[in-house]
């Protein structure tokens, strides 16, 4: 019910990922948030990571996972490997009983110029070569691999498809080019997400995707071809979640840049009294799930 899409290249990282949930075969949801992004201090030259999800996609009480994994890793302004050990812990505290296969992929770039990358996650499931079947593991593992090349990865139920049809030939033949502009591999995998979902229908035709550059754009100053892109690949007509997750530094912006847009939404309109941001909602918004 996922496709997720990766690479690792001189100019930076991406990753895409779809928006579909199913069942059974029977749709939930076309409009599920799985591409987290999340910016690690220091400022300068610290750590960002791309994060996606397949697997269990919905928690007991409706709790998209998607939600649960910003709602775990905000609030407090921790370095990586802080973070990976606390959301390790809630997994098992939270997930893991379940007994649900899930698969958490990170995408990491790290330093001033991205000279380091790392790619891994958390899983909690393992191939049983006796029994020939995926198995689900009491607890997950984690395990992030640096990477020394540039790379691409698929994970997913799209996956089969993606291979299938050489989609990943596609990508590894771009791994040494350079492009004009970021946007162009970008469209590059929405294309791949739109082809795959045309065959595979547990994986949607829209889709998100991120770009992180390996140059840290300079304060004050802006790159419209290689700065950080963040986007939707979406038809007309077709569903797709209205924000896409950031944290930064700990802090949720998701929902505070919601309510920015509602009150320039008011102002457009003519609102007398555009609504207030609520410093309450937006306290409780900042903390961690206990």
């Amino acid at each position: 019910m996922t496709l997720i899409l990766g690479m690792s290249k001189p100019e930076g990282i991406y990753l895409s990922a779809d928006f579909r949930v199913t069942q059974a075969g029977r749709l939930i949801d076309d409009a599920s948030v799985k591409l987290l992004d999340v910016i690690f201090p220091p400022h300068d030259g610290g750590t960002r990571a791309l994060m996606a999800y397949t697997g269990l996609a919905i928690l007991p009480g409706g709790l998209p996972m998607g939600s649960w994994l910003v709602e775990t890793l905000r609030g407090e302004a921790e370095y990586p490997d802080q973070a990976m050990a606390h959301l390790k812990t809630r997994l098992n505290r939270d997930v893991a009983p379940r007994r649900v296969g899930l698969i958490i992929n990170a995408l990491l770039i790290e330093g001033e110029h991205g000279e380091r990358r790392l790619v891994g996650g958390f899983t909690n499931q393992r191939w049983d070569a006796a029994r020939g079947r995926i198995e689900v593991l009491p607890e997950f593992e984690y395990l992030m691999t640096e990477l020394t090349a540039p790379a691409v990865f698929a994970n997913g139920s799209g996956t089969a498809a993606a291979l299938a049809d050489k989609h990943l030939d596609l990508m590894r033949a771009q791994l040494d080019v350079h492009p004009r502009r970021a946007s162009d591999h970008m469209k590059l995998l929405a294309s791949i997400n739109r082809r795959v979902a045309a065959k595979d229908k547990t994986v949607s035709p829209a889709c998100h995707v991120a770009f992180v550059p390996a140059q840290r754009p300079k304060p004050g100053k802006s790159d419209k071809d290689f700065g950080p892109m963040s986007r939707t690949f979406a038809d007309r007509g077709e569903s797709s979640p209205a924000v896409m997750p950031m944290l930064l530094f700990g802090i949720d912006t998701t929902h505070m840049m919601r309510q920015v847009q509602e009150q320039l939404a008011a102002m457009k309109a003519g609102a007398d009294a555009p609504p207030d941001i609520d410093p309450e909602t937006i306290n409780r918004l900042l903390r961690r799930r206990d």
